[in-house]
């Protein structure tokens, strides 16, 4: 099975889901997820440059591998427009990220808005990720 990769694409829906990361944590539920976390501000100065750069770098990274693997999924399923991309990564979403999040969460006795607020973030950055692939797609 000849999986046509976009590389570009899968770099691009990467770099998006990095940005939406930015705002979704930094602008739109920072205070939020601190809360919900116990992360305070404190901690969150502690971080060294090191640190940091691992933890962005490494989040680049798992995008792009995330994104590689939803274009075999996208094959796999033969996804050939925009409505069938979101639906892969809505499929994908709810039974490996969001599923994840609610289990570990529930284990980890961490309030429900947090669960809410992470897989939020995990199928927003999937669907457009997922909607940049099929654009951008190798015919």
């Amino acid at each position: 099975m000849e999986v046509k990769i976009n590389y570009v694409a899968v770099a691009i829906a990467a770099v998006i889901m990095w940005v939406i990361g930015a705002v979704w944590y930094g602008v739109l539920f920072s205070a939020q997820w601190m809360m919900l976390t116990g992360i305070t501000e404190d901690m969150a100065k502690m971080v060294s440059g090191t640190d940091n750069a691992m933890m962005m770098g490494g989040s680049l990274v798992g995008a792009f591998v995330m994104f590689f693997v939803q274009s075999h999924i996208h094959h796999a399923f033969q996804v050939k427009d925009i409505k069938g991309a979101v639906q892969a990564a809505f499929w994908s979403w709810i039974g490996f990220v969001a599923m994840v999040h609610l289990v570990n969460n529930l284990y980890q006795m961490k309030p429900f808005m947090l669960t809410l607020i992470d897989s939020g973030y995990w199928l927003v950055s999937m669907i457009i990720g997922g909607i940049v692939l099929e654009i951008m797609r190798k015919k």
